[in-house]
This record gives structure tokens, sequence and C-alpha cells, in this order.
């Protein structure tokens, strides 16, 4: 029987921006109040969150700002639920934009990555 030890890594090829850990702080903080991975976060309120009004430039800005926030990261050495990956791609989440609203899934390994094995991690420092 082997001993699984965690290695912290450095895990970003680059610091995110601010909009985007203010946007993962803000999905973060929404797991945590209702406990569940899967949520969805009206438009508007993300427009409020980066103060922006309601236009396509706007809603374009917000999508860059998720597409920089779900940049793939390689984890070597991962271990999630009694499996060992050598290496293992993790995203923050995935997401689907409507009309009104984006529907999140938060990764729950991304939150065991960011937890145990980031030396860069954002959330939880």
């Amino acid at each position: 029987m082997s001993i699984h030890k965690i290695q912290k890594q450095k895990l970003l090829n680059e610091p995110l921006s601010d909009e985007a850990i203010k946007l993962a702080l803000a999905i973060y903080n929404t797991y945590l109040e209702n406990e569940d991975l899967e949520m969805q976060i009206n438009i508007s309120k993300l427009f409020n969150l980066f103060k922006l009004h309601a236009t396509n430039d706007s809603l374009a800005y917000i999508k860059n700002i998720f597409m920089e926030l779900t940049e793939p990261i390689i984890v070597k050495n991962f271990k999630f639920y009694n499996n060992l990956y050598p290496m293992r791609i993790v995203t923050f989440c995935i997401y689907t934009f409507h009309d009104k609203y984006v529907n999140i899934e938060l990764s729950e390994e991304f939150l065991e990555v960011e937890k145990n094995y980031m030396i860069d991690n954002f959330l939880t420092n």
C-alpha cells in the first residue's frame, strides 16, 4: 500500500486578472451559500458585479472573463476519490449563457486542487 503525498504545484501559467478573481469569488461564495455545485446567476447581477451597463459589449466582456477563468490547468499526481491520476486536466467550472442567466457547474475537482495542490490558489488564501 503506497501513501499518496501531495506536492504543491504552481498551476497557473499567468496570474488571473482582478476581474476573473472577482468572478471566481462571486461563484465560490454562491456555492458556499447554497452548498450546491450547480447554480444559475442572472446576467444582470454580473453587470452589477462589474459595474457595467447592460450592452452587448458588456456581455462580451463578461464572457471573456469566464473564458479566462476556465482556462484548463494540468495537475500532476492528483488524487481524487481514491483515484490517482498521473496527470489531470481540470477547469474551474462549466458554464452556459442563456438570455437572462448563466448556468454554472463548479468543478469539485478544481476545489480539491485549489485547496490542496495549488501554490497559487485564489479562492481560499
